[in-house]
């Protein structure tokens, strides 16, 4: 079967993955979440991670301008927080539940893990940038991931 953007997004449908926050800083410094499913660990020598963003926006515009992230592994109680930061339009702002790390990320308190991140290269793949960070914090709690599979937000159970 030939394959189309529908269909490839479809296949991908499949392929259930975690769920982040992605945080970065806006122009006057308040911080930015987005949610993001497009992330992975890239290596341990040195601590390496990705993640992939849309070419344009203001995502993308914000990792440029700061060369710093945070991500924010959520919950399986988090479908909501997901769903809020992962519209295109005017985002709310970041939940009150949060704290910055001494390099000025915010991080969400009541995220299963949070890496605080360090752009170190960038790569332009298609409509999509690359950005690879090195892990300079993280933070870890317990809980059940919530996960993204066939279009909706679910728990692993």
């Amino acid at each position: 079967m030939k394959p189309t953007r529908d269909l490839f997004r479809h296949a991908w449908g499949k392929f259930p993955t975690g769920v982040t926050i992605i945080t970065t800083r806006q122009p006057d410094g308040s911080p930015y979440c987005t949610t993001a499913n497009a992330v992975m660990s890239v290596s341990l020598d040195p601590l390496l991670v990705l993640v992939s963003v849309g070419r344009e926006g203001a995502t993308t515009a914000n990792l440029r301008r700061n060369l710093r992230f945070g991500i924010n592994v959520l919950g399986e109680d988090d479908a909501e927080l997901a769903t809020a930061f992962a519209s295109q339009g005017q985002r709310p702002p970041p939940p009150k539940g949060h704290h910055l790390s001494p390099a000025g990320t915010a991080l969400l308190d009541e995220a299963l893990a949070c890496m605080d991140c360090r752009v170190v290269q960038q790569v332009e793949a298609g409509d999509h940038v690359l950005f690879i960070a090195e892990v300079d914090d993280v933070d870890i709690r317990e809980g059940a991931p919530l996960v993204f599979h066939e279009g909706r937000f679910k728990g692993l159970v």
